[in-house]
């Protein structure tokens, strides 16, 4: 019979894991990222709420929300996404009911 340490001790079935790395998806697959880039530099001007619905379209799925469209249009005026900057007008919002 085993003692409680070898009880204890169980071995785990050698596989072979891969890193995030390797296990990324393929070259073709669009990313949101891409698509915030490409809807950018094609209009400049384009709302957040525009850009949200661009991505939703693409991914249906995501939780991507204005707030993570003004967090990449910011990115993008300081050249954060491409390595140059996209000039972009600031967006400003009127708070209404004051």
């Amino acid at each position: 019979m085993k003692n409680k340490k070898e009880q204890k001790i169980k071995t785990q079935p050698k596989t072979s894991k891969k890193t995030f790395a390797e296990s990324s998806a393929p070259e073709s697959k669009r990313t949101i990222k891409q698509v915030v880039i490409e809807a950018i530099t094609a209009n400049n001007v384009i709302t957040n709420e525009e850009l949200s619905a661009t991505v939703k379209a693409q991914f249906p799925k995501s939780a991507f929300k204005d707030s993570h469209a003004a967090w990449y249009s910011s990115q993008a005026r300081k050249g954060l996404l491409t390595g140059a900057p996209i000039e972009i007008p600031a967006q400003r919002q009127s708070k209404s009911g004051n």
